[in-house]
């Protein structure tokens, strides 16, 4: 292996405890959040009681959680939200494809002891279901935790609204007796994924972008514009992470 080693990259000496994986476009190859998030926003615009209140979509499109918008949206509006919800979910599910290279990299994650967690925007049924499709492929342990976006982060508490990847990423450490800088967050999204790696002390982030590594494709902005912004890696395929 060529890219990855056994050791964080910001350190050659310190052994690499995890990877924590986003599953939208890393793991799997639709990226069912981006199609959420644009139909809700749709939505949104064309409710008139949102419009008109003390709730105006902002330019923060990616850090608003899509429960918060639907709550504030007219009786009308959040049926119609919810409605869309419903229907996305069900033709994700059920075109849900493998993100290339991801079984190999995944068995040889566990072959290795290092641990495997997926952290989602999605929800937690979904991942699931994606987990089951690696299982059925590998044939061996897949993933040693699951955090969707409806994941209670106290299990003794109903979910709650969407919690920052950044606290997430500290919960799983937590869970797996580590600290951030023993761990590496993986993902596509610089918002999302690098971010809030970065922004939690993670050994190393490493971004998946299959069309080049010049731009965060969906949200149209510049890798590296900052430091908080500057991936350890890209890639442009999980074949090329593991090789």
């Amino acid at each position: 292996m060529n890219q990855l080693s056994l050791t964080v990259s910001a350190s050659a000496s310190t052994p690499l405890k995890g990877i924590i994986f986003d599953m939208d476009g890393t793991l799997i190859q639709l990226n069912v959040v981006n199609e959420l998030i644009q139909q809700i926003y749709q939505v949104a615009d064309e409710d008139k009681f949102l419009v008109a209140g003390e709730h105006p979509l902002g330019k923060y499109l990616e850090r608003d959680d899509l429960e918060v918008i639907i709550a504030n949206l007219s009786p009308e509006g959040q049926r119609k939200a919810k409605n869309k919800i419903q229907e996305i979910l069900q033709r994700h599910v059920d075109n849900m494809i493998i993100q290339e290279g991801g079984p190999a990299l995944v068995a040889f994650l566990a072959r290795n002891g290092v641990k495997r967690a997926v952290l989602t925007r999605n929800y937690e049924r979904n991942a699931i279901v994606m987990q089951q499709m690696y299982a059925q492929v590998m044939n061996e342990a897949t993933f040693d935790l699951i955090i969707g976006k409806d994941t209670p982060y106290d299990t003794s508490l109903p979910p709650a609204q969407e919690i920052p990847k950044a606290d997430r990423i500290r919960q799983i450490c937590y869970i797996w007796g580590c600290d951030t800088s023993e761990v590496i967050m993986l993902g596509d999204s610089i918002t999302d994924d690098i971010v809030e790696g970065n922004r939690v002390g993670c050994g190393g982030t490493v971004l998946l972008q299959p069309r080049g590594c010049q731009l965060n494709h969906f949200y149209g902005t510049s890798v590296g514009d900052s430091r908080e912004r500057r991936p350890t890696m890209c890639v442009e395929s999980l074949i090329d992470y593991r090789q």
